[in-house]
């Protein structure tokens, strides 16, 4: 097992990561889900709903996991050890510290996520604000946390964990849930799903605008310069995720380009519209998706892999 033991924390972090992820793309349907009255959304809010819980359940024993993984690294000690190890971790570290008040994050997101309201935005909002909490956390014991825990490149870090946990989350919530196939449906239906794609779209739009600017900068900081993009393992991995957030990210763009505006304009007038449109946009969130989850995993490989010149 020791061996093993970095690929074991990379995939519980990409796992923790995804289950933040799934959270936020439920606790923004919620959102958009509060606000419409209609047959369509009622029939979503208790799989949104499952899907928050289930976003949380794994994030909290992940971070658990996360933790006794460092703590066994740390002091190179076998798994089964690291009792003693996890408590010092967590009384005398720096990422002892952090770890603590994401956890306390994660906490209040639990609350929000379990609260049965079927109207209202409160819970949503009290989930987004402990995530946000625990962002900031996972920049605090990453590489943008060499200028200080309160830094222009941490808060860059963390708007950018944010609005790809955003992205991520809500394309992910779109293809399992929301834009699951349904039967027959009404001009209220119609109109409400079509307002829904709406506010994905914007949102997706908004999410990816500010990814890139923060992504930008994130990359200029950590290479140097962009000549470090290759020949030295993070620039590698790096330019991997740049090339799948490029193809999700122009998969995203031809589902707002191409299949959208024929698709909303019959929907938003309350009219049916051809069921290729609809099945299309789909099939390509289905696409998307599957490329950020391999995004999560090469994300996971990146916070613990140096960049030039810098040593963890």
């Amino acid at each position: 097992m020791g061996a093993d033991l970095p690929t074991v924390q990379h995939l519980v972090t990409a796992l923790l990561n995804l289950a933040a992820a799934v959270l936020t793309g439920a606790s923004v349907s919620r959102l958009w889900l509060g606000r419409d009255t209609s047959d369509w959304s009622h029939a979503r809010r208790q799989p949104v709903r499952n899907a928050a819980f289930a976003g949380i359940v794994v994030a909290l024993i992940a971070n658990v996991v996360h933790l006794w993984l460092e703590s066994a690294a740390m002091a190179e000690v076998p798994l089964t050890e690291a009792g003693g190890a996890t408590w010092s971790m967590l009384t005398s570290t720096h990422l002892g510290l952090a770890w603590s008040i994401g956890m306390a994050g994660l906490a209040v997101a639990a609350a929000g996520a379990f609260m049965r309201v079927e109207r209202g935005p409160g819970p949503a909002l009290l989930t987004l604000v402990g995530l946000a909490v625990f962002w900031y956390t996972r920049g605090m014991v990453s590489h943008s946390a060499s200028d200080g825990d309160f830094s222009l490149r941490l808060l860059a870090d963390w708007v950018h964990l944010g609005l790809i946990s955003l992205w991520v989350g809500e394309v992910i919530l779109s293809g399992t849930v929301m834009l699951r196939t349904t039967g027959s449906m009404n001009p209220a239906d119609r109109r409400a799903r079509a307002a829904y794609v709406a506010s994905l779209s914007s949102s997706a739009t908004f999410a990816l605008t500010g990814i890139f600017v923060t992504g930008l900068y994130a990359t200029w900081r950590a290479l140097g310069g962009f000549d470090q993009l290759v020949g030295n393992p993070y620039g590698n991995t790096l330019s991997a995720k740049l090339l799948l957030v490029g193809l999700a990210a122009a998969l995203g763009g031809f589902n707002r380009f191409i299949v959208m505006p024929p698709w909303l304009a019959c929907e938003s007038a309350g009219n049916a519209a051809p069921a290729l449109l609809p099945a299309r946009f789909r099939q390509i969130v289905w696409i998307e998706a599957l490329i950020l989850l391999a995004v999560i995993v090469l994300a996971a490989w990146l916070a613990t892999t140096s960049p030039p010149g810098e040593h963890m």
